[in-house]
């Protein structure tokens, strides 16, 4: 069952999906940093279509799975952190006032994150809130294929995490 907004102003339809043990035991307590960092990021994209009701599904699954989806999508034979799969090219594509819309879904890999919080000196919970608005963020369009479209997301990342007292993850 999809994590329902808590009030009017918070319009997110979010299916959060456990597809291993490892996030429980991780006591990250995923199911509200989803909701909150979703709820921020949204509340925070310029020029954000009005009117609409995004559903999206956060997916917490292991290297092992983001590995095949990474092959078969991407051809690249190995575990990665996180995968978006966007239902629209970009924002200006998704009609304003069409109600309830899917944006897409957001793949996150345990292991793969956890390794890379270790090599960067950060915290789990940090990384995670990290790659959760980075994948976000692909469901709405930004890439970083060229440096004008990295740095458009990067500054908005950097922007989204100072609100959650996180720091630039990019210095």
């Amino acid at each position: 069952m999809p994590m329902m907004p808590t009030n009017k102003a918070d319009p997110l339809l979010i299916d959060l999906i456990f597809d291993t043990p490892e996030w429980a035991k991780s006591k990250l307590s995923a199911r509200k940093r989803v909701r909150d960092v979703l709820d921020l990021t949204w509340s925070m994209v310029p020029n954000r279509p009005k009117g609409i009701e995004p559903e999206l599904t956060v997916t917490l699954t292991n290297d092992k799975s983001i590995k095949v989806l990474n092959r078969d999508y991407r051809e690249k034979d190995k575990p990665t952190n996180v995968l978006s799969f966007p239902m629209w090219e970009n924002m200006a594509e998704i009609p304003n006032g069409a109600g309830s819309i899917p944006l897409g879904d957001i793949i996150i890999a345990f292991e793969t994150i956890q390794r890379e919080a270790i090599e960067q000196e950060k915290t789990l919970a940090d990384h995670f809130t990290h790659m959760l608005i980075h994948g976000f963020l692909h469901l709405l369009g930004y890439d970083h294929m060229n440096e004008a479209d990295a740095n458009a997301m990067e500054s908005l990342e950097i922007k989204i995490l100072k609100k959650l007292s996180i720091s630039n993850p990019y210095v």
